[in-house]
């Protein structure tokens, strides 16, 4: 399954080095698109248009992360599928984070299965923590 990573400026590319850094060569199965302020929105659009009509025809099929719900890059991932429709083929996540990718990099889960989707948002969620929060519940449990 391939993945596209759609951000502001840094963010995707950032993530994808990441993965390459910590599983190798299958961060090539990863495309990283980023929002400039030299690009605006139109042209950022219209490439993200052409990347997902192209990747997406045939049999493609695949995940689409973005770095923030609301903000462009995601806005625009989720009208071009709808537009196109290909929202069968792509489904959108916001607030990607490494563990996340890293995750649906390694599993190869039907995008449309929506226990597969939640089960992934899940992981990422449960991902998310503070050493000290942890401590100081488990303390407070013991009251």
């Amino acid at each position: 399954m391939e993945l596209l990573l759609v951000s502001h400026r840094g963010i995707a590319s950032g993530m994808k080095s990441a993965i390459a850094m910590v599983m190798g060569p299958v961060a090539e199965q990863i495309t990283a698109m980023e929002l400039t302020e030299e690009e605006g929105v139109g042209n950022f659009s219209k490439r993200l248009e052409e990347y997902l009509v192209t990747w997406l025809s045939g049999t493609g099929k695949g995940l689409v992360f973005a770095d923030l719900r609301g903000g462009t890059p995601y806005n625009q991932a989720e009208l071009l599928l709808a537009k196109h429709g290909l929202k069968d083929r792509a489904k959108v996540i916001s607030g990607m984070n490494l563990p996340m990718v890293v995750d649906a990099v390694l599993s190869d889960m039907d995008v449309c299965s929506t226990d597969a989707l939640a089960g992934l948002v899940q992981n990422a969620r449960d991902g998310i923590m503070c050493l000290d929060l942890e401590a100081q519940t488990a303390g407070s449990d013991d009251e």
